[in-house]
Order: structure tokens, then C-alpha cells, then sequence
């Protein structure tokens, strides 16, 4: 393609395409792009009428009132461009409406330009923005009683000028409203499959972001009946980590170093959690908490296997990680089986939680534990033993629990 046609084509789609210079819903944006083809259509039909004049009149008045009609459509577009919706709108059925009865006027029914009365009727309802609906209403009316009076007095509607053929006039104003009509149907109909494509596409990704925040059973009920119901889950497996000398690391780098290398770790763990069908629950500084049994129905044991090998994972993450970072992260895995209860607390910005002496044991396991090992209770070592080889660590002290038989899982 030439320069001179990139241009021109560059040209036509900022006048038509509104989203480079206005900031607004898909919907208003509809509107938009719908009143600017409509705008351009009624430019070029008079720009038509014109060219027919030239070769069967010589009367000035219609070169001079199609130019000005034409003038009046291509200041839609400019309307529309400054911002100015409900102007845009307003001056584009004027102009429609203005063109219907200059050429009644100057050709008189027989011409046939009383149809172009329908697109004027339908216009205001494919152009005006939500707001401004009334007004579209009282427009719409106005057409449609003007039409009906035009049909009632056709007798007394003469044409000024006869030089043109009412035969021809009535071909080709039928013929470009017809062709204005399958050019505005055809774009409407492109419009909103874009739109609808838009809004699909919205709905994605905040089914996406849904989903990372809360579990799918959750969101099930929110979406249902805008609440939850507790879940209690009598056989599930925690996991919970956190970083040995996190204090120390926290003093030593900035806030944002500290924040772009647990994003890079947690963003890592999140893959690990979806890889080994392990839910995350929550991240709190440096601690991360997951949990495995919330949602499908399998045997305890292979709850307990998942949270295992998604903390051998974790842990081989890390040592590879540290290899090629400067920051050495060193990490507790506690991991403990039990009960809990499910749901989310507030009614603002949910807050998806576990709930019950489960999670407060497994918290203390991990707290017991040493960096690059995984430490697990006994109730989940019961369920693991013969999938893997554990060291009995015999009776450990844990905050508020007292002593609790404990073991590493090699």
C-alpha cells in the first residue's frame, strides 16, 4: 500500500474508531463508532446526490443544499471527536431529518425520499448514549409523526424542481437508504459480537482472578446465593513453610528487593501447589500456608503423598534457586493431618480461611522443624509410612501443644 493510502486509511479509522481518543465503556463505545458510520454514510449521500445533480441539472440550489447537508453530517463526526456525545448525536438525526425535508421540498414525494424517515426513526436508538435516551424517544416520535403526516398530505408534497425524474430520484434514494440500512446492520451486528467477544473476555479474567483467590466450591456459592455456607472436611493435610533468619534477611535488603524475591519464590510454590493438586490458602510475611482434601474426595493417604511432594519440590526449588542468587532462603516445611473447618470471613475483599486445631498443630510442626527439612506430625506419618522413608525424631516440645512425636521425611 502507497503512503498516500496508508494515510488516507489511517485518516478514515481515527473518524470512524473512537477508542484511540475516547476513554469510555464498550457500550458507549458502540454508540460511538455507530454515530460516526452513520455520520460518514450521510456525507456520502450527499456527496452522491451531488455528482447525479451535476449530470441532470443545473439548478444551484441542489448542489448547494447537498454541500451543506453534507457539511452537516461531516460535523457529527467532528462533534463526536471533541467529546461532545450527546451533541454528536443530536446534530446527526437534525441532519438526517433536515435532508428528508430539503428533498421533499425540492423533489416532492414522488421522489421517493420519504423512506430515508425510517432511518431517522431507528438512528437515535443505535446512536445516543444510555443517558441521553429521552431525548433519542422524543426524536424517534417526531420522525415517525412527521412520516405519517407526509404520507397523510403526499398529494400536497410538489416537486419545486422537475428537471430530475421522479423515477430516478426514487432509484437512488431507495437504493442508498437500503444501502445505508445493511451498512448500519452489518456494523451493529459486528459492534456487539466485539463487544460481546469484550465482555467474554472480561468475564475470563475475573473468573481467573476469582479463582486465585478463592477455591471453586466458593465461588460456586457466591455466585448462587451471594454467601457461603462453613464446610467442615474431616481428612485433609496442611503444609505450612516459612523462612529460617527471615528477620535478619529483612534487615539486610530493601523493601523492594525483599518484595520482588517472595513474589519470585511464592510465584514459584503456586505452580508447585497446581502441579501436586494442593490448594493455596495464604501467604502471611514469609510464612505460606496450603492445603490438600478441600474440594475432591480421595483417601487420606494420598492428601498427606501431595502436601509431601509438593514440599520436596519447594525445598528443591530453593536449593537450586540459591545457587545462581545472591540471598540464600532457607525454609521450614511443617506438614500435619486432621479436621478443619472451611469459609469465608467478611463481606468485603473475602478472606478465604482454615479454621480448627489442625491448623494451629501444623503451624507448631513447622515451627519445630529445621531449615531444608520436612517436618511431619505423627497422625500424618501414619498415613505416609509405606510411600515414605521417615526418621522418628521421638517427642518434641511445641508451643501450646506440649510434646508431640514428630518425624523428618528424607
Amino acid at each position: 500500500m502507497s503512503t498516500y493510502n496508508k494515510t488516507k486509511s489511517r485518516f478514515f479509522q481515527r473518524m470512524i474508531d473512537p477508542s484511540t481518543y475516547y476513554n469510555s465503556s464498550i457500550t458507549e463505545i458502540r454508540y460511538l463508532r455507530v454515530t460516526n458510520i452513520a455520520s460518514a454514510l450521510g456525507v456520502i449521500y450527499n456527496a452522491i446526490w451531488m455528482l447525479i445533480a451535476l449530470f441532470l441539472t443545473d439548478a444551484q440550489v441542489i448542489y448547494g443544499s447537498n454541500a451543506l447537508l453534507g457539511l452537516m453530517f461531516l460535523m457529527a463526526l467532528i462533534f463526536n471527536r471533541k467529546g461532545w456525545r450527546v451533541l454528536a448525536s443530536v446534530w446527526l438525526i437534525l441532519a438526517s431529518y433536515m435532508s428528508v425535508l430539503l428533498f421533499l421540498y425540492l423533489l416532492g414525494y414522488s421522489s421517493g425520499v420519504a423512506v430515508v424517515y425510517f432511518l431517522v426513526i431507528i438512528l437515535p436508538y443505535m446512536t445516543f448514549p444510555r443517558k441521553a435516551r429521552n431525548i433519542a424517544h422524543g426524536l424517534s416520535i417526531i420522525a415517525c409523526l412527521t412520516l405519517i403526516a407526509t404520507v397523510i398530505f403526499q398529494s400536497k408534497i410538489t416537486a419545486r424542481f422537475g428537471e430530475i425524474d421522479p423515477y430516478i430520484s426514487q432509484i437512488v434514494n431507495i437504493s442508498i437508504t437500503g444501502f445505508i440500512c445493511l451498512i448500519l446492520i452489518w456494523s451493529l451486528s459486528v459492534l456487539m459480537d466485539k463487544s460481546e467477544e469484550s465482555l467474554i473476555a472480561e468475564q475470563k479474567k475475573s473468573e481467573d482472578l476469582l479463582h486465585n483467590i478463592l477455591p471453586s466450591n466458593i465461588i460456586r456459592d457466591l455466585k448462587e446465593s451471594g454467601m457461603t455456607i462453613p464446610k467442615r472436611h474431616k481428612n485433609i493435610t496442611i503444609l505450612f513453610t516459612d523462612f529460617v533468619g527471615f528477620t535478619e534477611i529483612v534487615s539486610s535488603i530493601s523493601a523492594i528487593t525483599l518484595v520482588n524475591e517472595l513474589n519470585d519464590i511464592f510465584g514459584r510454590f503456586d505452580e508447585i501447589m497446581e502441579e501436586t493438586e494442593v490448594e493455596k490458602i495464604e501467604t502471611i510475611g514469609d510464612a505460606y500456608m496450603a492445603a490438600c482434601g478441600l474440594e475432591n474426595e480421595m483417601s487420606n493417604n494420598y492428601y498427606a503423598a501431595n502436601c509431601i511432594k509438593a514440599a520436596k519440590m519447594m525445598l528443591s526449588y530453593l536449593e537450586e534457586r540459591n545457587k545462581s542468587h545472591e540471598i540464600m532462603w532457607k525454609m521450614r516445611v511443617g506438614i500435619h493431618s486432621g479436621t478443619a473447618v472451611s469459609g469465608v470471613v467478611g463481606k468485603k475483599k473475602f478472606a478465604y480461611d482454615l479454621f480448627g486445631d489442625t491448623i494451629n498443630t501444623a503451624s507448631r510442626i513447622e515451627s519445630a522443624g529445621e531449615a531444608g527439612k520436612i517436618n511431619i506430625s505423627s497422625t500424618t506419618y501414619k498415613l505416609i509410612k509405606n510411600d515414605f522413608t521417615c526418621i522418628s525424631r521421638g517427642k518434641i516440645f511445641a508451643k501450646g501443644k506440649g510434646e508431640l512425636e514428630m518425624y523428618f521425611v528424607k
